[in-house]
């Protein structure tokens, strides 16, 4: 394949661009000097090499691996409230609002309806161990954080129904209560996380259930 095809096949997989504009990327490559491509590759190569996912809650850092990123490292942060969102895109845009000052943990993603191995998809395994771990240390609440549109909706329940067992055990080790809540439709239906306003985060959060 020669390489205009391939990279616009290549810049096509990117998330919302379509083969128009792929191909657009590639003949503003073509027109651009060699060292901005250059500098281009070399920060592509760079990102590979120096971001890594945070050990606890699976966010994209510059920290070295196996070092917690600054906001699982951050003491001021709330250790009772987890919040579960699929992307660190959610996270950022989360965290840019200035609403939540609690725990995060990215799931990687979101199920398919009808997604016949779910545990192979999502981070489900070392969601659950992080939660036994916070549960030693006065978590309180879960809260899942994710789209509201089918694919988010599925996953909730996924999550939810997984959770149940391990919260409803702390309860009967102890006397921690770990509840799992929602966001609440401060979000309208079909709303991606990555795209909603302070406000309307601020609503999910304040009528979450």
């Amino acid at each position: 394949m020669d390489p205009i095809s391939k990279l616009t096949q290549m810049f096509g997989r990117f998330p919302g661009i379509g083969p128009r504009q792929a191909k657009r990327f590639v003949y503003f490559l073509l027109a651009e000097n060699t060292a901005y491509t250059r500098e281009l590759i070399d920060y592509i190569v760079r990102l590979k090499k120096e971001v890594s996912h945070c050990p606890t809650c699976f966010r994209l850092s510059l920290t070295p691996v196996s070092q917690q990123c600054a906001l699982c490292s951050d003491q001021s942060r709330d250790s009772s409230v987890l919040m579960v969102v699929a992307k660190d895109i959610d996270l950022e845009n989360i965290s840019r609002s200035g609403e939540f000052n609690g725990r995060y943990f990215i799931l990687g993603g979101l199920l398919q309806i009808l997604e016949k191995n779910p545990e192979q998809k999502i981070r489900i395994r070392e969601l659950t161990n992080l939660i036994n771990n916070m549960s030693q240390v006065g978590l309180k609440e879960i809260i899942i954080a994710l789209n509201a549109n089918p694919e988010g909706d599925n996953t909730a329940d996924y999550v939810r129904n997984t959770l149940t067992p391990i919260c409803q055990k702390t309860r009967s080790e102890s006397s921690n209560i770990i509840k799992i809540s929602v966001l609440g439709r401060g979000m309208s239906t079909g709303t991606e996380l990555e795209y909603s306003d302070s406000d309307t985060i601020k609503n999910a959060l304040k009528n979450r259930q």
